[in-house]
């Protein structure tokens, strides 16, 4: 493969996987607030998320 092969496969690579990362952030995102839906508390979900407790309370009410 020629270097401008190579490098226009990359650039197709990161164009897929930021679109997975996209799909994956709203999913968590669904999921956050489930379980605040579902009665966890937001330390619970912080920790389940790898996430700050303040990340996750935005995550609930909308903002950010």
């Amino acid at each position: 493969m020629d270097l401008i092969t190579h490098i226009a496969h990359i650039k197709r690579q990161r164009h897929v996987t930021a679109a997975t990362i996209a799909h994956l952030d709203a999913e968590l995102e669904t999921a956050v607030v489930a379980a605040f839906l579902a009665g966890h508390t937001g330390p619970e979900i912080a920790t389940a998320a790898g996430l700050s407790k303040q990340r996750v309370y935005q995550i609930r009410d909308g903002t950010r």
